[in-house]
């Protein structure tokens, strides 16, 4: 790699590294460790979600769509800002009233601990298996830029947010997703700008307009309500869905809005959050449409295929960091580089943090039965946090040939958050449910998710991939709701 491009890759790694050890050093103390005193300004808040919102499934996979698809994923981020108010003044206000260190302590107050401990481990699971996507997203990307070992890659990845998120906590993980966001959505600007000045922004609207690239909305179905991924309404409730469940019952996202100092800050954060993801999701589709566009115009023999049922295309997902590899020039390249690893870092230091965090209040502690010091208790987090990322490295190397990026993100994360979501709509919707209820809905909503995505992935039957997730929600919380509990949480 040029020199220029190298340096500028260093400068940022320098930065990351600075700011975490310098904003997250203070203080020894559980609360300090995983809810930053709750005194992290809002806006940093605002910064860290949309940093770990927008990861590495977004910033290489969701130009893979725009590449090879349209722009219909936009649908679901109608959706997806409705629920960010449902989260704001529902699920948000359980959390603060209770002082929740996690978020899976309003079940233990709500229902018991057998409803926080089976929570709290399905969320260890998701965050494992989500995470571990993401992670072999982006050294995917780094392995077809730079021609990196893939497995060496992701060790380097785990090893640099252990070195700052371990030492500081969430609050190292927030102000460095903050400068993570800036020079990813820099990197994505510079892109578009990129794009424009090679093909020109006529050429590629016209490029994508007459090749169904630009289009977003699907009114109708193609066919039947039960197999088409790409209609409205499926795409528009599924993305309420699922950011109600990453956004409201994922610890990931939830443990830096309980950062903030109080209530009020914390809803602007997540409300807020959702007006600036759309056109940032907006902005990368049109990447991937500008590179089709690109890729028109000047032929490329070495572009990355895939073989799928024995016939060769291009590797949509791929696309990207090649042109990274091979069409910017020196110094852009750096930049661009130094965006991947923002998107791949943002993700996996506040991952590594909730996990650890999750560990240690959901389950070491309740179980262990005595009082522990702060101080064991931050660095039981710092050797926990170490396993997760062992974890996260073994599961994303068997991932890496699992299917188009984007998708297979939002399939692995729905069969543990159809559980998760259910029981918290049990909880905050009803005043019905009891705690070991609770564990066979979560059992069974999930279990209901598994087998539809397994028997539709195989073709044994024909079902768009949201629905598997959508009717393991639904079955949890009606199997929820059976039996009569009553509220448990004192007033």
């Amino acid at each position: 790699m040029p020199l220029i491009d190298s340096l500028v890759v260093v400068l940022y790694m320098s930065a990351v590294l600075f700011i975490g050890i310098r904003f997250g050093k203070r203080g020894e103390s559980m609360e300090g460790y995983v809810a930053g005193g709750r005194q992290v300004p809002w806006l940093a808040v605002l910064g860290s979600l949309i940093a770990t919102e927008i990861s590495a499934a977004t910033f290489l996979g969701t130009p893979g769509v725009g590449y090879a698809e349209n722009m219909g994923y936009l649908q679901m981020s109608v959706g997806s800002l409705l629920a960010r108010f449902a989260i704001a003044f529902l699920f948000l206000g359980a959390f603060y009233k209770l002082r929740c260190l996690s978020i899976y302590q309003y079940l233990a107050y709500r229902f018991g601990g057998t409803s926080h401990y089976t929570a709290a481990c399905f969320f260890l699971l998701s965050r494992v298996m989500a995470s571990s996507v993401r992670l072999m997203i982006a050294s995917t990307g780094l392995h077809v830029i730079l021609g990196l070992p893939f497995g060496w890659t992701m060790i380097g990845f785990a090893l640099l947010c252990l070195a700052y998120a371990g030492v500081g906590g969430i609050k190292a993980v927030i102000w460095t997703d903050c400068l993570q966001a800036i020079v990813f959505l820099t990197a994505g600007a510079t892109m578009i700008w990129m794009l424009h000045d090679l093909v020109g922004w006529s050429e590629i609207i016209e490029v994508g307009r007459e090749n169904g690239h630009l289009k977003i909305f699907q009114w109708s179905t193609d066919g039947s309500i039960w197999t088409d991924p790409n209609w409205f309404f499926l795409a528009a409730v599924f993305g309420f869905i699922n950011t109600l469940a990453m956004q409201g019952t994922d610890h990931d996202f939830t443990q830096r809005m309980l950062t903030c100092h109080n209530l009020g800050q914390a809803r602007k954060s997540i409300i807020l959050s959702g007006f600036v993801s759309l056109p940032v999701a907006a902005l990368f589709l049109l990447i991937g449409v500008g590179l089709y566009a690109y890729y028109i115009q000047f032929s490329d023999t070495s572009l990355p295929m895939k073989l799928l049922d024995g016939v060769s295309s291009v590797d949509s997902d791929k696309v990207f960091p090649h042109f990274i590899a091979t069409a910017l020039p020196t110094g852009l390249k750096g930049l661009l580089l130094c965006g991947v690893l923002a998107a791949a870092m943002s993700s996996l230091d506040s991952a590594l943090a909730a996990l650890s965090s999750s560990v240690v209040v959901d389950l070491y502690k309740p179980l262990l039965g005595k009082e522990v010091s702060g101080t064991r208790q931050v660095w039981i987090a710092r050797v926990f946090m170490g396993v997760a990322a062992i974890g996260l490295v073994s599961i994303a190397w068997a991932l890496q040939h699992g299917g188009q990026f984007i998708w297979l993100a939002f399939k692995i994360a729905g069969v543990t958050y159809s559980g998760l979501l259910g029981v918290f709509l049990v909880g905050l919707l009803s005043q019905r449910g009891t705690d070991r209820w609770n564990l066979l809905a979560m059992l069974l909503g999930s279990s209901i998710t598994v087998t539809l995505l397994f028997l539709s992935e195989n073709g044994i039957i024909n079902l768009a991939w949201q629905w598997p997730m959508l009717f393991g929600v639904t079955f949890t919380f009606l199997i929820g709701i059976i039996p009569s509990g009553g509220i448990k949480v004192e007033e």
